[in-house]
């Protein structure tokens, strides 16, 4: 005997309901499911639905005899309020009008209940734990099988389960037809940072799509300024939609609860934005799967690492990218001379600086040798205050390679677009990357780009949009941060970089020809309407589980 539930493990803490449960198939009508005395079905959300159609059959069991002839009784509820009920002996078909509440959170919840089974039943029970002859025909439950539970439509036909279909009674089309599509966005939403980029950056995706989302600001603590204003307006605590996407690092997953409370993951599906920079997931971090029901990230090196460790889906949503060319003057702004080539480098010490390896870029750029006269690498950090060594080994880097200008200044979202306008080229060195953001933004705004060809922005940066260069892979011999000793990174080869440099500036051409074909790419892969539409799509299939 097969049961026809389907159910969830979800959450560690909460889990999902299912969509139906209680339900059993059988060789004796292949059509439909029987009950043994009560069952459930969750439908999807259906609102402007007013009511929906319940159709099975009274059909004579040829094992049933004495006590087990007449079929059963049907009582059927939705959301806990009685609306129809089975009462007949004679075999056929019936059909049931189940009215529909009005829409809430969720999809109605339909109970199915026997009566008249309480003796038969209680004989099958007795049978099993005594193992009597007599008693052991009622375990079949002859009585129970005649009441047959066929299909659930709406009143125009619109089929939502079909017990036919064995493997898969839920119909996965009305679930998506009829989803209530909606995120609730959680993240650092306001902070100049990359995690809090990463937020807004799936705002984007998600107005550009029509889908509806709620913004709402983490409580956790945040290192950073919190000072990007972009979606101030639309910032609330409540979180009303079905799905949570949180943007968050791993370790801070335990967290969302202290500070949110256990019900702010209640009855919602829990999506974790991830990113990762490395080729393996770290095993410490293995627990924090408990908190979600999938992990979406940013790209297809974060999705092969985290997927190969991971007890739930792991889903490649990358980063919407979207940059204006800004107006004004940057050079002046920043104090840049205007009759350079400026070559700009940016990254957070927050981040490690081993990994986003600016010394390798200063290094260059020394190499080249355009620092004497044609050219200038600006290089731009955030948060030296509490990275004080990592800063003054950045300073002695730069104390004796001519042609170069350090920023330390704090800016805005738009500072930093106009600072990436007013220059040529972009240099991001780095040893790994989880996405990119600012290779990415650099590209949409038409900047020929020279990265490191490893890890994610190696999925987006080629020879025929930008200025890949060679590595070779090394193993870490000590840890740093959360990249721990042995695992792998690369070692970008700095006279290839330096190469690429001189040919940026002694080829005028090239550069604007590269930045066309990035600004494309970008718009072609990233914009905020492609990467909406993959997040529809997940959601209805979301939807359909």
């Amino acid at each position: 005997m097969r049961p026809a539930s389907s159910t969830f493990t979800g959450t560690a803490s909460l889990g999902r309901l299912s969509h139906y449960a209680g339900l059993y198939f059988d060789p004796f009508a292949v059509e439909s499911a029987w009950l043994r005395d009560r069952a459930e079905l969750r439908l999807p959300p259906c609102d402007g639905i007013a009511a929906v159609i319940l159709r099975g059959e009274i059909r004579p069991h040829p094992d049933a005899r004495g006590s087990e002839a007449a079929p059963p009784g049907l009582t059927c509820y939705v959301n806990g309020a009685k609306a129809g009920e089975v009462r007949r002996s004679t075999p056929g078909p019936f059909e049931l009008r189940l009215p529909l509440p009005p829409a809430t959170g969720r999809g109605p919840l339909i109970t199915l209940q026997l009566s008249g089974v309480a003796l038969t039943n209680s004989l099958a029970w007795l049978g099993r734990v005594t193992g009597l002859g007599p008693l052991q025909r009622f375990r079949a439950q002859a009585k129970n099988r005649q009441l047959r539970i066929a299909t659930v439509t709406t009143p125009e036909g619109e089929v939502i389960f079909d017990f036919a279909v064995r493997l898969a009674p839920c119909s996965a089309a009305f679930a998506r037809k009829h989803a209530r599509l909606g995120l609730n966005i959680a993240g650092f939403l306001t902070a100049d940072l990359g995690v809090g980029e990463s937020a807004r950056c799936m705002v984007r995706a998600a107005d550009a799509a029509g889908i509806p989302a709620a913004l709402v600001p983490l409580k956790l603590n945040c290192k950073n300024r919190l000072g990007d204003q972009t979606y101030a307006d639309r910032l609330q605590a409540d979180n009303p939609h079905p799905v949570n996407v949180v943007h968050l690092d791993p370790p801070a997953s335990p967290d969302l609860d202290h500070h949110h409370g256990k019900r702010f993951r209640a009855d919602k599906y829990n999506i974790a934005y991830w990113a990762w920079e490395l080729p393996e997931f770290p095993d410490a971090w293995l627990p924090h799967f408990a908190f979600f029901d999938e992990v979406w990230c940013p790209s297809e090196f974060v999705r092969t690492a985290i997927a190969a460790k991971s007890p739930v889906p792991v889903v490649t949503m990358p980063h919407a990218i979207q940059v204006a060319p800004p107006a004004g003057d940057g050079r002046a702004r920043f104090g840049l001379p205007a009759d350079r080539y400026l070559f700009l480098s940016v990254y957070d010490l927050n981040s490690y600086s081993e990994r986003k390896n600016p010394r390798a870029a200063i290094e260059a750029f020394r190499q080249s040798g355009l620092g004497r006269g044609d050219a200038t690498l600006v290089v731009k950090v955030q948060n030296p205050a509490g990275n004080e060594a990592d800063f003054a080994a950045l300073q002695a880097a730069l104390r004796d390679v001519p042609g170069t200008i350090l920023l330390t200044e704090t800016l805005s979202r738009a500072e930093i677009t106009l600072l990436e306008s007013a220059c040529d080229g972009f240099v991001s060195l780095h040893r790994s990357e989880g996405f990119g953001l600012a290779v990415a933004e650099c590209m949409a705004l038409g900047k020929p780009v020279i990265s490191t060809n490893w890890s994610a922005t190696a999925e987006f940066v080629d020879a025929s949009n930008g200025c890949p260069v060679d590595f070779t892979l090394t193993t870490l011999a000590q840890s740093h941060g959360p990249y721990s000793k042995g695992q792998v990174w690369a070692d970008p080869d700095v006279a290839h970089a330096a190469s690429w440099m001189k040919r940026l500036v002694a080829e005028r051409d090239l550069g604007p020809a590269l930045g066309r074909a990035a600004r494309a790419t970008i718009a072609a892969r990233f914009a905020p309407a492609v990467i909406g539409a993959r997040y529809r799509q997940r959601l209805e299939s979301i939807a359909a589980f």
